[in-house]
C-alpha cells in the first residue's frame, strides 16, 4: 500500500511537467502562425506618397523597389479625402510657384534693361557716331517705355534733334551739314505667359519667349536724316537668368520696308540686339548699384549680301531707386559698308516711374 503511494507521488511531477511543456510548445506554435499572418496581411502606412520635397516616404526606401503602384494604391484607399485632394493639387501649385518665380525675377529689374519688363520708363540719350564713310553724327532721342500691363509693353524712340556733318564725305563739298528731326521707332513687346519656363536647381532661374513688331516711321525733316521708307520688322526674342543675379536678352529682327520713295533703296535686313547684363555691385552704399553690360549686335544686308557687326559696352549706376545714368561707347567691327559705325559714344539717363 504505502509501495503503490510512493509510485504514484513519483508519476505525478513527471506528468506535470510533459503537460506544461507541450502547452508551451502550443502557445510558440499558435504564435508563431499569426505572426506570419501579420506579415502577409500588413499594408505599409503610407498616408502620402508624393515627391520628396514634400517630405514624405519614398516607396523605394520602403521595400518596394518592384511595384511602386500597389503600395501608392493602398495608400489611397487609407487616406483620408481630403490628403487625396491635397495629392491631386500637387502639380497644380509646383507650376503655379514657377509662374511666381519668373514673374518675381522680372520684377527685379533695377537697371531697366531687361526686356521681360514692362514698366514706364523715360530713358534720353545723347549719342555721338562717326560712321565709315567719315560721316560724323550727334542724335538727341527721346526714349521711354509704356506698359500695358505685365505682359505687354511698347517702346518708342523719338530722335528730337540730329546732326550730320558731311565735309569730310568724298565727293560732297566742305561744310555740308544737315539738322532737324529724324525718323521714329516704335515697337511692340509681348511675353506670352505659356512660353515662360524655369530652370535650375529647385527652378531657381527663368526664362521668356518675347514676340514683338518694330516700325520705322518716316518723319525726318531733311533727307539725310532719314531712310525715305517705312520699314517694319517682326521680333522674335529669348531672355534666361544666368548666375550672379545677370541675363541674357537676345533681340531678333527682320527689317523690310513696307513703302518708301523712288530714291530709297530696298531694304531686307536682319539686326539681332544680342545683351549680357551683370551686376557688379549691390545698391546701396556710394559704390553700390554699378553694372556692366556688353551689346552684340551682328547685322546682314540680304540685298547688298553684306555683313557687319557692331560691339557696344555699356557702364552704370543706380543713384536711387528708379535713377539710373550711364555711359556706352562702341565700335564697329566688321565693316562691309560705307554707312556701317566705326566709333560711338552714348551717354543716357533712365528714370522710372
Amino acid at each position: 500500500m504505502n509501495m503503490n503511494l510512493a509510485g504514484s507521488v513519483t508519476v505525478l511531477p513527471t506528468l506535470t511537467t510533459i503537460s506544461a511543456l507541450i502547452l508551451t510548445l502550443s502557445a510558440m506554435q499558435a504564435h508563431a502562425v499569426d505572426q506570419q499572418q501579420d506579415n502577409q496581411n500588413k499594408r505599409p502606412n503610407f498616408h502620402l506618397i508624393v515627391a520628396d520635397d514634400m517630405g514624405y516616404s519614398d516607396p523605394k526606401k520602403d521595400g518596394f523597389e518592384n511595384n511602386t503602384a500597389e503600395p501608392i494604391h493602398l495608400a489611397q484607399q487609407d487616406m483620408p479625402p481630403q490628403e487625396i485632394e491635397n495629392i491631386e493639387k500637387f502639380d497644380d501649385i509646383k507650376k503655379a510657384a514657377r509662374r511666381d518665380r519668373v514673374e518675381k525675377t522680372a520684377k527685379k529689374d533695377a537697371t531697366g534693361n531687361d526686356p521681360r519688363v514692362f514698366s514706364n520708363k523715360w530713358m534720353p540719350y545723347y549719342r555721338a557716331t562717326e560712321l565709315e564713310n567719315g560721316v560724323k553724327q550727334q542724335d538727341l532721342t527721346a526714349f521711354g517705355t509704356f506698359r500695358f500691363n505685365d505682359r505687354v509693353g511698347m517702346f518708342y524712340e523719338v530722335p528730337l534733334a540730329q546732326y550730320r556733318d558731311l565735309s569730310d564725305v568724298p565727293g560732297v563739298p566742305e561744310g555740308t551739314d544737315a539738322i532737324g528731326m529724324g525718323d521714329i521707332d516704335i515697337k511692340f513687346l509681348w511675353r506670352p505667359k505659356s512660353t515662360d519656363w524655369t530652370f535650375g536647381e529647385g527652378g531657381n532661374k527663368s526664362g521668356s519667349l518675347l514676340l514683338g513688331t518694330d516700325f520705322v516711321l518716316p518723319t525726318a525733316t531733311d533727307d539725310a536724316l532719314a531712310g525715305n521708307a517705312l520699314l517694319f520688322a517682326p521680333i522674335v526674342g529669348l531672355v534666361w537668368d544666368m548666375p550672379a543675379h545677370a541675363f541674357v536678352a537676345m533681340l531678333n529682327l527682320y527689317y523690310v520696308d513696307v513703302y518708301k520713295e523712288d530714291n530709297a533703296p530696298d531694304t531686307s535686313r536682319f539686326v539681332g540686339r544680342w545683351f549680357y547684363m551683370q551686376p557688379l555691385s549691390k545698391p546701396g552704399p556710394w559704390y553700390g548699384g554699378l553694372y556692366l553690360m556688353p551689346e552684340f549686335q551682328p547685322i546682314y544686308d540680304f540685298e547688298t549680301k553684306d555683313y557687319s557687326s557692331w560691339l557696344g559696352l555699356e557702364f552704370g549706376k543706380m543713384f536711387a531707386p528708379g535713377r539710373i545714368g550711364y555711359i556706352k561707347p562702341g565700335w564697329g567691327l566688321d565693316k562691309s559698308e560705307q554707312l556701317d559705325r566705326d566709333v560711338t559714344l552714348e551717354v543716357g539717363f533712365r528714370w522710372f516711374f
